[in-house]
């Protein structure tokens, strides 16, 4: 099976440029963990997860389990004026950059779940040939695919 059988096609992103309180409210209105982020030609550039906001509201400190504790934590830990900060910091200051993971829709899924275990990560972002993001994979979306076809059998 290829990645664009299985593959989110309706991406949440949001942009280098957008705060961190834009993407705070994306991910709650959503309810997603994380979202690909595009510079101004719409290309991918980066991804920013609520692990990403975890480390930098409360580097190496209590571990938060879900986006309501981040919201706990974000209470918690930091004043108002850091608070503050940090919402209003863009996106691009605290996405990750480095090694990230790409796959193209065309890619077979045996070769996705490899990449997914070898670098511990929980999505990858689908782009075509110009880095546009067409898709995103995820580890779940794969696991209940394999767990319907073995029950299936």
């Amino acid at each position: 099976m290829r990645v664009e059988q299985l593959m989110i096609k309706n991406v949440i992103t949001v942009r280098e440029s957008d705060t961190v309180r834009t993407l705070i409210k994306a991910l709650i209105d959503h309810k997603i963990g994380g979202v690909p982020v595009l510079n101004n030609q719409d290309q991918l550039t980066g991804y920013i997860s609520d692990g990403d906001l975890l480390r930098a509201i409360s580097p190496k400190q209590q571990t938060i389990y879900d986006l309501y504790s981040l919201i706990s934590a974000i209470r918690v830990e930091m004043s108002k004026e850091k608070m503050k900060d940090l919402l209003d910091m863009q996106v691009k200051d605290l996405m990750k950059k480095r090694n990230l993971q790409t796959v193209h829709p065309d890619k077979d899924l045996d070769a996705v779940l490899k990449m997914l275990s070898h670098y511990h990560i929980k999505r990858i972002p689908v782009i075509d040939e110009n880095k546009h993001v067409v898709g995103l994979i995820t580890r779940s979306h794969i696991i209940r695919h394999i767990g319907e076809q073995l029950l299936n059998e």
